[in-house]
């Protein structure tokens, strides 16, 4: 396959002035949720579908506070209700995918001690149903964005962000995205995640992202839907988070440049829980359509959940 790696990473602002010249958005919108008071819903899943019904799963969030909760919302006549009758987990930006006949679900676990955060990690689950979902792994401390894909051959691809001081220390970047391969959901362990080999050529040293939602594309690539940032200003940083798209070819590692399918502003206007966050688009993933087109989910300012049609970003990567 044609795949290049890129040669340089190209910046978040440079990719935004690009996407908004040319960007196609149709029927953007937020979502709205009953049933948890005055909570804020944000950063979901995507729509999933359990026999017959179609769900999502939503960070339900005080908007002055940062402790959540995951829980499943059922989709009835375009309205998202909260299920009374499915688990509700303390997870954050929960995520959802489907491997073989099971549901894999996770979200971010925080470790707390009293109101002071001591790490965090991914926990997994997988099962049949929402009801029956048993967790499986736990990643490594400290690591968001991970994200798993049922590969042909009964393969296992896991997309890794590690982030933080260490990797400011050792490769002068916030965080880059890893990628490994296994052959089953059985061989997945922390370490596993934790030595996955990073991706070179998708951010700027001073710019960071992650992987949050995988496709098999038809000519057997895998595509990657996730989340591109920078922060502008030294102390309280404005942050920029955009919807980012890539492919990858899972033997040879190369990959196609990320590029910027989205942003905040191409949904209606709305709150933000602090001001640094307005221009966030913290991406679920999207759902491809018949028609060249994506319908794409995402968090929007840690405040509420919005959708928005877009072009199809893997069409172009189907044909390389």
């Amino acid at each position: 396959m044609g795949v290049k790696m890129p040669s340089q990473a190209q910046s978040c602002q440079d990719q935004y002035e690009e996407f908004r010249k040319h960007r196609k958005i149709w029927n953007a919108e937020i979502l709205k949720f009953d049933g948890v008071e005055d909570a804020d819903v944000y950063n979901p899943s995507i729509p999933f579908e359990i026999n017959g019904e179609i769900f999502i799963a939503g960070r339900v969030e005080e908007r002055e506070d940062n402790v959540s909760k995951t829980v499943f919302f059922r989709n009835r006549g375009g309205k998202w209700l909260q299920c009374s009758n499915t688990p509700v987990f303390d997870l954050e930006d929960p995520f959802v995918t489907k491997i073989g006949e099971e549901i894999i679900f996770g979200g971010v676990r925080v470790i707390r001690e009293g109101k002071r955060i001591l790490s965090w990690v991914t926990d997994f689950y997988r099962g049949k149903d929402s009801n029956e979902l048993k967790l499986f792994v736990t990643g490594p401390s400290h690591m968001k964005d991970v994200r798993l894909i049922g590969l042909p051959g009964e393969r296992i691809g896991i997309f890794t962000r590690p982030q933080g001081q260490k990797m400011i220390d050792k490769y002068g970047c916030i965080a880059k995205i890893g990628f490994t391969l296994v052959d089953s959901l059985e061989q997945i362990t922390a370490e596993v995640i934790e030595n996955a080999p990073f991706i070179e050529g998708l951010f700027l040293p001073d710019e960071w992202g992650g992987c949050n939602q995988v496709h098999l594309l038809k000519n057997g690539l895998i595509g990657v839907v996730g989340h591109k940032a920078w922060g502008e200003g030294s102390d309280e940083k404005m942050l920029h988070y955009f919807a980012m798209a890539f492919a990858i070819d899972a033997g040879s590692r190369k990959t196609t440049p990320c590029k910027i399918i989205c942003s905040r502003d191409c949904f209606p206007d709305g709150p933000a829980k602090r001001p640094e966050l307005k221009d966030v688009v913290f991406t679920a993933g999207l759902i491809r359509n018949n028609d060249k087109t994506a319908t794409l989910y995402a968090g929007l300012s840690d405040c509420q959940v919005g959708s928005v049609i877009i072009e199809d970003p893997f069409i172009e990567y189907e044909t390389i």
